[in-house]
């Protein structure tokens, strides 16, 4: 074979112009890269998991008797830490009772037999991107506003099955029959 073409030979691979690699240079060489790798893959889970936080608008703090989650028509038992996202609707059983704390620090009680759907939350104050809208469909829901109603009133809204109500106050009770 030509010297150009490289030779494998006993644990030698020759190189053009007489240069030589062992067979541990060659094991450096891929542990290195290994090592590269695997740090790669390391800072694209941790950027998944930012992209992820970035979703969640909230998380259940509390729960007495028997609360779920529907999310994507899929419904889940709720549990003290849930992440909550847009798009979740919060359910309650006879009997029972959710507490919510939203990102912009807005708390949310859900009563008995409650239905709370969480239509938008977009909480970026840092590019004046704040926006909270929610549907209580049924039962009692407890709100106590947090940030997005202090800097921007109008970007917080709860609707009704008959009305949509702007917040400008900080605590409010609906109860939908």
């Amino acid at each position: 074979m030509s010297s150009d073409m490289g030779v494998h030979m006993s644990g030698i691979l020759s190189l053009p112009h007489s240069q030589t690699l062992t067979s541990d240079t060659v094991r450096h060489i891929f542990t290195v890269i290994l090592v590269a790798l695997f740090f790669t893959v390391l800072a694209m889970v941790s950027s998944a998991q930012a992209i992820e936080e970035n979703a969640t608008v909230g998380s259940v703090k509390t729960i007495s008797g028997t609360a779920h989650v529907n999310r994507n028509d899929m419904l889940y038992t709720a549990h003290i830490g849930d992440h909550l996202y847009k798009g979740d609707t919060l359910l309650t059983a006879e009997k029972s009772s959710m507490g919510v704390i939203f990102r912009d620090d807005t708390i949310l009680s859900l009563g008995s037999r409650s239905e709370v759907s969480i239509d938008e939350f977009i909480f970026d104050p840092a590019h004046e991107d704040v926006s909270f809208m929610t549907k209580v469909s049924r039962g009692t829901a407890q709100f106590i506003s947090g940030q997005i109603a202090k800097v921007a009133p109008d970007k917080m809204t709860v609707e009704t099955p008959l009305s949509t109500i702007g917040i400008r106050g900080t605590r409010f009770l609906i109860k939908v029959d």
